[in-house]
């Protein structure tokens, strides 16, 4: 399947004011780079419809076998509700699987960043794995008319521990991404501020990271712009 063919339904969930290109560049460029992607919300069908459109613009070698078991491929689907319907102890192996440039992409029943948290902490996991599990995308309600699909309302990034050169543990809060302003209807973008720390988990240049990042929003933008009437 060729890129042409599979980028447009995250275009479409841009056009459908899902997320912005910008947002939707960054989540795509990271997952593709194996930076585990989560999508939290409270309605399962907004949440496996955006991490669907995320994993199906990644290259084929990047994508999931769904019928490999799991931690034995590149990136790791677990759907659902981790809650709910992950068996004890599934996070935990595919959280193994990250390591290096391998990926997890996942979505959790959450409404914020402090619910999604409580899952992961309910699933066993410490502070300093959950460090390494990358961006949450946070989907709201609802668009507030009939049909209209829920919207992220809030992005983060979950800094993984580290040391710095004098190897002293470094533990940083999560970063914001990007919030959505109802009052003005578009996204406030925070990710320039961490672009060194995103091209280092990704072996890129922050140079070459932001480049790739706004080819990408641009080209979904054009995709997502409508046609002549």
């Amino acid at each position: 399947m060729s890129s042409a063919e599979i980028v447009p339904s995250l275009s479409r969930l841009v056009a459908a004011g899902v997320l912005d290109a910008q947002l939707a560049a960054l989540a795509w460029l990271l997952l593709e780079d194996g930076v585990p992607v989560h999508v939290a919300g409270p309605g399962r069908g907004g949440r496996d419809g955006l991490l669907d459109a995320l994993v199906a613009a990644l290259p084929a070698d990047r994508r999931p076998d769904p019928t490999a078991p799991v931690a034995e491929h590149r990136l790791v689907r677990v759907a659902g509700s981790l809650a709910i319907s992950t068996p004890p102890g599934l996070l935990r192996v595919a959280l193994l699987a990250t390591t290096g440039r391998s990926g997890l992409a996942a979505t959790i029943e959450a409404t914020d960043l402090a619910e999604v948290l409580a899952v992961l902490h309910g699933q066993g996991l410490a502070d300093d794995e959950i460090s390494f599990l990358g961006v949450v995308l946070v989907l709201g309600a609802g668009g507030g008319t009939r049909g209209s699909p829920a919207r992220v309302v809030a992005a983060h990034y979950l800094r993984p521990v580290a040391r710095d050169a004098a190897g002293h543990v470094q533990r940083l809060g999560p970063a914001v991404l990007a919030t959505w302003d109802p009052d003005r209807s578009e996204y406030d973008h925070f990710a320039w501020g961490i672009y060194p720390e995103l091209a280092a988990r990704t072996a890129r240049r922050a140079g070459d990271l932001e480049r790739e990042h706004l080819d990408r929003a641009e080209r979904l933008r054009l995709e997502a712009a409508p046609g002549p009437a």
